[in-house]
This record gives C-alpha cells, structure tokens and sequence, in this order.
C-alpha cells in the first residue's frame, strides 16, 4: 500500500510563489554573458521559462480556489515535515554560501547532508554528493556555459 502525504496549499499562495519565482528566474539572467557566434545567448530560454512562469502564476492568483490558504497533514508534522524544511534550507543555504566555498563544494556538502538526512548512510551519501556536484559542474557550467560560482576545486579545473 502506497503511502500518500498531502499538503494543501491555496492556488492563490501558489500563484503568487510562482509569480515571484519567474521574476527570480529573470533576474537571475540579468548578468548572463552572451555567447559568442549564436544569435540567442545564455540568458534567452531561461528569460522564457521565467515569462511562463509569471504567466502560470498570474493564472493559478486569477482563477485560485477559496478557502483555507494552508492545510498540513499530520504526517508532515514528524520527520517528514523535517525533511522537507531541510530540503528548502539547503537552497538558501546554496543562495547564501555558493559564491564563497563554490559551486562544487557548496552542491556536494548539500547533497550528501540531505542524503543522510534521508537516512542514507555516510560513505554512500557523499560520494553520491561528490559524483552529482561535479556532474552538474561539467553539464551547466562548461557544457551549457551557465555562469557558476568559482571557489578553490574550481580554479584548478579550468
């Protein structure tokens, strides 16, 4: 028997966290560096990703359901709901602390924390958050040319 947590959350909340998350996305692409020889740089799909979510979230604020704004259900008040708080620190955390130790060593101490807090175990954790940092390294930030933020383990690979 499959195991279902709900938490219900207003569509207008969702909307307007939408809203906020594509106006993010579209800062975020003020400072893309352009790339030499295409006629579209860096910046272009993710300024439409950010211009569709502003448009979805506009939508789900219009035409949201009434009622309560927030539901949670029991099940999320244990370590579930711990998880899933840590999950939302650990992008703060990212925001916070990336452009000082790195992209690399940021993103693989989170993952493997958030690994472990998953109840994975220690060795496995790391190397799992060792092995996904430096794959995302080498997809977006030499493959794709995002902009990543550069620490020590970076210097040495470029």
């Amino acid at each position: 028997m499959a195991l279902i947590i709900l938490m219900k959350i207003n569509d207008r909340i969702i909307g307007g966290l939408t809203i906020l998350g594509g106006l993010g996305v579209i800062a975020g692409t003020l400072e893309f560096r352009e790339i030499p020889g295409q006629q579209f740089g860096s910046a272009f799909f993710p300024r439409i990703l950010g211009v569709a979510l502003i448009l979805t979230g506009f939508v789900q604020t219009v035409t949201g359901a009434n009622g309560a704004l927030f539901q949670v259900n029991e099940i999320l008040k244990g370590r579930s709901g711990l998880q899933v708080l840590a999950a939302l620190a650990a992008i703060v955390i990212w925001v916070i602390i990336s452009p000082a130790l790195g992209f690399i060593l940021t993103t693989a101490c989170l993952i493997a924390a958030l690994a472990m807090l998953a109840e994975g175990r220690l060795w496995p954790s790391i190397a799992t958050g060792v092995v996904m940092s430096f794959i995302l390294f080498f997809v977006f930030g030499k493959l794709l040319r995002v902009p990543l933020s550069y620490g020590l383990i970076e210097s040495v690979l470029t």
